[in-house]
């Protein structure tokens, strides 16, 4: 004997918050979007509230695809800030010196960095701190096309 039962009619996929910052994030926000001055939804009032946590004084990096002359870019959480990562150590995230204490002296750049969001061309003045090692790395692309 089977029994027949009705198929279940699927559900669409939940929406999470994460899902939602994915979607609206942006690494620079401009003065407009940055006062709230214009009506919002709450997609881009939540984007906004995650931005404003961020400390964007100095960038933490990834220069896994150096030789390629790619890197990625993210601004510093509260739990890095506190514990002088990316500011008083090496702001790559690969690095051995990634993590304070620090002892190789390290050198603050300030990178122009040019970026894809939302289908847009976007140019940023990044500052970021790298010991000697990643200072090479990351400027190999440019030393190995001359």
């Amino acid at each position: 004997y089977t029994s027949r039962t009705a198929p279940k009619p699927e559900q669409p996929a939940a929406v999470t918050e994460f899902d939602i910052l994915k979607a609206s994030h942006k690494f620079l926000r401009d003065d407009a979007e940055a006062d709230g001055s214009t009506g919002t939804s709450w997609n881009d009032q939540l984007a906004k509230k995650y931005y404003d946590s961020l400390y964007r004084e100095f960038a933490i990096c990834d220069l896994k695809h150096y030789k390629s002359g790619n890197f990625a870019l993210r601004w510093r959480t509260e739990t890095e800030v506190l514990g002088g990562i990316g500011e008083t150590s090496c702001a790559n995230t690969r690095c051995e010196h990634h993590r304070p204490p620090c002892t190789p002296d390290l050198s603050t750049l300030e990178l122009p960095f040019a970026y894809e969001e939302h289908g847009e061309q976007k140019e940023a003045l990044v500052k970021i701190v790298l010991c000697p090692r990643c200072v090479r790395k990351l400027m190999w692309k440019r030393r190995h096309d001359k």
